[in-house]
């Protein structure tokens, strides 16, 4: 098994592998997930709060949306984009940018 501490490249792979579960995960990373009502343009996002990471995901998305919307932000959070201003980027950048990391990790599988 893999050492699944501090690294949270290695610790999003476990998940992916199957060596922990979602909720081991988000315990591990202190992230909180939350079903809420949004735009419908907008699946989910991420930031902090103190010293929390909170997940909001659009509740109206079909389950296998919500999986996937789950597993971008889980993105967003290995690559560290809640330590950002939103505002100063394009969100198209950040947006390709973890679909490339969750891409990346799934061809690894």
């Amino acid at each position: 098994s893999q050492d699944m501490e501090g690294d949270g490249y290695v610790v999003l792979l476990a998940l992916l592998e199957g060596e922990i579960d979602q909720n081991e995960y988000m315990y591990l990373n202190n992230i909180e997930l939350r079903y809420v009502r949004l735009p419908s343009y907008v699946y989910g996002l991420i930031y902090k709060h103190k010293d929390i990471f909170l997940i909001a995901i659009n509740k109206s998305l079909s389950d296998n949306w919500k999986k996937k919307t789950i597993l971008h932000e889980l993105a967003h959070f290995e690559l560290k984009h809640w330590d950002k201003e939103v505002f100063e980027y394009k969100i198209e950048g950040l947006e390709d940018e973890a679909d490339r990391y969750v891409n990346f990790l799934l061809e690894k599988e």
